[in-house]
């Protein structure tokens, strides 16, 4: 998608690439962990349709449809959603996974087209920021309690 990014962050867990991307991927327990995207629905495959439910300090704040437009477990989740018709306002969020030699290094990003979007892009960013960046700390604390759990 042609776009302006607006947002990245990154952040390193100590677990193996496997183990993240299965808690990232079980949408079932976002509500137990994730600051962020407090509910998930859809199937687990690339082209599949979810629902999002985004939380806004806690507080349940808009619903979303996406469709998945990667999926390479353990490295890459992509999903776009918005409103194409006339392409008003167009996210596509993306997941990276990469291994290093204390675990893996995760990155989230997001980018924004449509006629909207310039107008938003100061607002957007800081806001998901501050998202992107609980919502890590959040995976990675949920990754390592799996991680005791299992110990």
């Amino acid at each position: 998608m042609t776009g302006a990014r607006i947002s990245s962050t990154e952040i390193a867990i100590p677990a193996r690439a496997g183990l993240v991307w299965s808690v990232l991927t079980d949408l079932d327990s976002y509500p137990a962990w994730n600051p962020y995207i407090r509910k998930a629905e859809g199937r687990l495959r690339e082209g599949a349709r979810w629902r999002l439910e985004r939380t806004l300090n806690g507080r349940a704040y808009r619903a979303r449809e996406v469709t998945v437009t990667c999926w390479e477990p353990g490295r890459r989740l992509a999903w776009r959603g918005g409103i194409p018709t006339p392409p008003l306002l167009i996210g596509e969020h993306e997941v990276r996974i990469a291994e290093t030699a204390d675990g893996v290094r995760l990155v989230q990003a997001e980018t924004v087209a449509g006629l909207l979007a310039p107008g938003l892009f100061p607002w957007l960013r800081t806001r998901m920021q501050a998202r992107f960046a609980a919502m890590n700390e959040a995976l990675r604390e949920e990754v390592a309690r799996r991680l005791a759990e299992s110990a």
